[in-house]
């Protein structure tokens, strides 16, 4: 999936929202996939479709935590980012409260 590769890349403040966002929009095209082999097999009712069914949807199955393993990527590094800002905010503002007096 693109957005793993773009996990370390600097953003600005929301991007990872906006990678997030995409990750989920891209969730959606293996999901109705699957639900739609599922739904046909069903419909046809053979051992053959279903086999098929079985085979796509351990397919679309990888592509699913492909996609879930990116966004959790994102998350993390969005994570780390905060915690990098709040620990660079927190060292800075003893030194600004000295300034001031």
């Amino acid at each position: 999936m693109p957005e793993a590769a773009a996990v370390d890349e600097p953003r600005s403040r929301g991007e990872g929202l906006k990678r997030v966002g995409r990750a989920l929009h891209d969730l959606c095209q293996p999901l109705t996939t699957l639900q739609c082999r599922l739904e046909m097999a069903g419909i046809v009712g053979t051992p053959e479709a279903y086999r098929e069914a079985v085979d796509l949807g351990l397919t679309e199955c990888a592509r699913l935590v492909d996609a879930v393993g990116s966004m959790r990527e994102i998350v993390r590094s969005e994570a780390r980012e905060t915690a990098a800002d709040q620990t660079a905010s927190d060292e800075t503002a003893p030194d600004e409260a000295a300034a001031a007096r």
